[in-house]
């Protein structure tokens, strides 16, 4: 399947970049997720582009009668470009970052404090809508494989809805390593070399990594500042930090 960018979205306005995709907002209603030119073809050859998971999940997805309120609505698909409906609060790893104190006024910046916690009345809403979302995937047969704050929407009534389906896979394949979440390589036994497969037990941590940010404000641990070797180690054995008083 060949992409192919079309310099037409460049007269509408890029609301979000991400690693293999650009985001336009071409309606007040509605976005067109589109292939990045720059991309790393080489990386492609090898893994495949991220956007074939996209449209193999939504062409699944659009044939179902019953529809899931709560994930990210595909209007109509091209090889190149997807059109979706658009989330006009973003992602919830900004509404996060503003109650954020870092060192550097950046996401990456060192953690100083949290300068106000979300409603909890929201992080019900929202971890209820996230479960239902993730049930609606696991019953047509997948694993989203890649939950982040990033990748949390918020419509305009601050409703979430589950976005991102280019990790999305049938359950049951290798699980990818990726950095959300991580995942510790077997040493032994028939899956010897790889990182397991997808299932609920994987899903089920990403989900409780997310309710932690929600409650906390912060990823588990970053208020403690572990050195990379140390965090990666807690994370493989899904170790997720004691209940404190936010």
């Amino acid at each position: 399947m060949g992409f192919r960018y079309s310099d037409t979205l460049g007269k509408h306005g890029c609301i979000g970049v991400g690693g293999y995709a650009c985001i336009y907002l071409v309606s007040p209603t509605i976005v067109v997720k589109a292939v990045r030119p720059d991309r790393d073809h080489a990386e492609e050859k090898v893994t495949g582009h991220p956007l074939h998971g996209d449209i193999a999940f939504y062409k699944s997805f659009n044939e179902r009668r019953d529809r899931c309120p709560h994930i990210v609505e595909c209007f109509l698909m091209f090889p190149d470009h997807l059109f979706l409906s658009f989330c006009a609060n973003k992602a919830l790893l900004y509404r996060f970052h503003e109650r954020q104190e870092r060192e550097i006024n950046d996401f990456f910046g060192r953690l100083v404090r949290i300068k106000d916690y979300e409603d909890p009345v929201l992080i019900a809403r929202w971890i209820q809508q996230l479960t239902s979302a993730l049930e609606y995937v696991e019953k047509m047969g997948f694993c989203h494989n890649d939950q982040n704050t990033s990748n949390c929407l918020l419509d305009e009534r601050l409703n979430l809805k589950l976005s991102d389906f280019g990790r999305a896979t049938t359950i049951g394949q290798l699980l990818e390593h990726s950095r959300a979440p991580w995942a510790m390589q077997l040493a032994a036994g028939p899956l010897q070399g790889t990182y397991g497969l997808c299932s609920a037990r994987t899903e089920q941590f990403a989900v409780g990594s997310l309710l932690y940010y929600m409650v906390y404000g912060h990823k588990p641990y970053e208020d403690i500042n572990l050195d990379w070797p140390e965090l990666g180690t807690r994370f493989e054995q899904l170790k997720i930090p004691r209940a404190k008083s936010p």
